[in-house]
């Protein structure tokens, strides 16, 4: 049994792209499908997905750590970055499925079986429609307490926001008021039993960061993510 060939597949989900991985054997019908989405990088991983590809082409897709060691070190430079380790990632994804695929068990089975019988989801405010988040205008906190109710009302229990301009850099107390002002609103429409989180995308500096933590803290979020580049 031999690998054939590794392709790509981009698809457009409005704000960015994923990127899923197709590996390919030379046994009819017989393929894996992984995910190697990295934001705003999609030409980078599909470059890297083409790099290592070469590597692994003809090899036995049974042999998933020793592909992996031969991905992440065969090269003068080790996976040991963001775009390559995703690269990297989706073939792994891929070659598990694979073995799935022949033993005829779920993936999970073949890595100890699973944990739980079932998990929490949350969901980002807005659903699958991000332009109604990302396009809420920075005086209209009211449209974050609309959004947070239609999350609940779809059944959830906890939810992600970000209750800051999409792009700008965070400096002074307006964006500040303005996060204040948007997570009050929707702590106030869901009340205490739904879980808040927000995610600043690690655009405030260590010190607003911190600004963003003493102002928020009052309104029991679940996790703040990236106020300063970590959860808090």
């Amino acid at each position: 049994m031999k690998i054939t060939r590794v392709e790509t597949h981009v698809c457009n989900a409005r704000m960015r792209n994923w990127i899923f991985v197709k590996v390919i054997t030379d046994q009819p019908g017989l393929w894996g499908w992984g995910e190697a989405t990295l934001e705003w990088h999609t030409r980078s991983v599909v470059g890297a997905i083409e790099d290592v590809s070469q590597l692994i082409v003809g090899e036995d897709p049974r042999r998933i750590e020793h592909l992996w060691q031969m991905m992440n070190r065969q090269h003068f430079w080790h996976g040991n970055n963001v775009v390559r380790g995703t690269a990297i990632s989706g073939i792994d994804i891929a070659l598990w499925d694979i073995l799935g695929k022949i033993h005829n068990v779920p993936s999970h089975e073949l890595m100890g079986g699973k944990v739980r019988d079932f998990i929490r989801l949350y969901s980002h405010l807005g659903g699958g429609k991000m332009e109604d988040f990302y396009q809420t205008k920075p005086d209209d906190a009211n449209r974050f307490a609309e959004l947070a109710l239609q999350s609940v009302a779809e059944g959830f229990s906890a939810f992600k926001s970000m209750a800051v301009p999409v792009t700008d850099t965070l400096e002074g107390l307006q964006p500040i008021h303005y996060a204040e002002a948007c997570v009050a609103a929707m702590r106030d429409a869901v009340g205490v039993d739904v879980d808040i989180m927000v995610d600043c995308h690690a655009r405030p500096s260590p010190r607003m960061g911190m600004q963003f933590a003493k102002a928020l803290e009052p309104y029991g979020l679940y996790f703040s993510k990236s106020l300063a580049g970590r959860n808090t």
